[in-house]
């Protein structure tokens, strides 16, 4: 699954597609046949050999039959206006707020509305005061849903500690929806700072002083 939408200019079809062999889904078997060969066996049908995904690090690409036009462009569909659910506030300095959604910006800001100065803005979950049960669970969910990834090396293993490290981060980004992602380090014992917070203390020595 994708963690962003993809580009037009990664669509590949036909020689775009830059492999020697793909697998070929031909709609009755998945097939391992020369690129070239594939190719043929599309345009014989009055189509085009298309990757189903971006270019990747995958020696031998997944592909299949499909019309393609030119020149490429995206399928239209209606731009529906945001809902606002009245049942979603929460208590923000200004009154009351409505969360309307993502704010596509970072993990855990979502998109809020205020009606008082018909304006949106993106909020945190440590920025909200007190809030509707709705907008409790909606916060739950979208939190949950917006976690991070645990660390893996090159190898595709976890180290222990980073695992550790992960599992003590996501606790804090469920109660304040903060991931910050930079590297920083405790200004008083030196340990490198969990990738949640943008402060200069570690927890033991945010709590002691």
């Amino acid at each position: 699954m994708p963690d962003r939408m993809w580009s037009l200019a990664d669509f590949r079809f036909d020689e775009a597609i830059e492999a020697a062999e793909v697998y070929l889904d031909s709609g009755t078997e998945l097939k391992r046949m020369a690129r070239d060969e594939a190719i043929a066996f599309a345009h014989e049908r009055g189509a085009s050999l298309v990757a189903w995904r971006p270019p990747s690090d995958e020696a031998v690409p997944s592909c299949v039959v499909a019309k393609v036009s030119l020149p490429l462009r995206w399928e239209r569909a209606p731009l529906d206006e945001p809902v606002i659910d009245e049942r979603l506030w929460f208590e923000a300095p200004c009154g009351r707020d409505v969360l309307v959604g993502n704010g596509h910006t970072f993990a855990g800001r979502m998109a809020a509305w205020c009606p008082h100065e018909n304006v949106g803005y993106n909020v945190s979950r440590a920025e909200m005061g007190a809030m509707s049960d709705e907008a409790r669970y909606f916060v739950a969910g979208f939190l949950a849903g917006s976690e991070p990834r645990y660390p893996a090396g090159v190898d595709g293993e976890t180290d222990e500690a980073d695992m550790d490290a992960w599992r003590a981060a996501l606790a804090r980004f469920r109660r304040t929806g903060s991931w910050y992602g930079r590297w920083g380090t405790c200004q008083v014992c030196g340990c490198v700072l969990l990738p949640d917070t943008a402060g200069d203390r570690c927890h033991q020595h945010f709590v002691a002083g």
